[in-house]
């Protein structure tokens, strides 16, 4: 019996036909041809497709021009190179936070991406479980301290990312296994609410996504997971 062919970033069965039709890529928008598709929508060109994630995360920010962190966060978390869960998230999700505060409007200090990638490296994977602190909470600090320019001496600052931080891990705290995915999405809604009110920026929270990852995740909590599909 012939093995089905998956999806990459969702697991569900590819479409395949005779003959190929015409997709559009997910990531750089080009037309490419091919007999195998996600009927999902899940389509990455053959260059797209052989790009490491930071590669990616780049052009996508570089093309972007969203106020919404979580329609950013959707399109760079879709690539199929990216894992389902693992550390390379904690620098994706600050990352597309000051992203989205620039294309609103924010004036971004010039060294913040910089700052934000070389800080997030620094957290490494399983920290919910054995620290503590999710990865996604303490990006979101990440992300307020690198718009703030915050150090350890200044007060103010330094207390809005504790805060941010704060308010996200409270969300993540829900019972379930580790989920990368559900904790970028809760960082993205923080991020909106928080600075929004915090700093003045116009984010928008935009339509709350359906998660389709849940063929890929064994411990998927399926509709306990606010993210589900209805």
């Amino acid at each position: 019996m012939e093995q089905q062919l998956t999806c990459d970033v969702c697991g569900l069965p590819m479409e395949t036909g005779k003959e190929p039709v015409k997709l559009t890529c997910t990531f750089c928008g080009k037309i490419f041809e091919s007999a195998s598709y996600c009927a999902g929508g899940h389509h990455v060109c053959p260059e797209c497709r052989n790009l490491e994630v930071p590669a990616v995360l780049e052009k996508v920010i570089a093309s972007s021009t969203s106020p919404c962190p979580s329609e950013i966060l959707e399109k760079v978390m879709a690539h199929p190179k990216l894992t389902m869960h693992g550390p390379n998230h904690h620098y994706i999700f600050p990352i597309v936070i000051i992203t989205a505060a620039k294309n609103a409007g924010y004036e971004v200090p010039v060294e913040a991406i910089q700052q934000a990638m070389q800080r997030g490296l620094q957290v490494p994977g399983g920290w919910c479980g054995f620290c503590g602190a999710c990865g996604g909470g303490v990006a979101l600090g990440i992300a307020v301290s690198a718009l703030t320019m915050a150090t350890p001496l200044n007060g103010k600052k330094r207390s809005l990312s504790l805060e941010a931080t704060s308010i996200a891990l409270a969300r993540m705290a829900d019972n379930g296994p580790r989920c990368c995915k559900k904790a970028g999405r809760i960082a993205m809604e923080v991020a909106v609410d928080f600075l929004n009110e915090k700093l003045g920026t116009k984010l928008e929270k935009g339509k709350r996504p359906e998660c389709f990852y849940s063929a890929r995740n064994k411990e998927c909590v399926k509709k306990a997971c606010p993210y589900y599909p209805v």
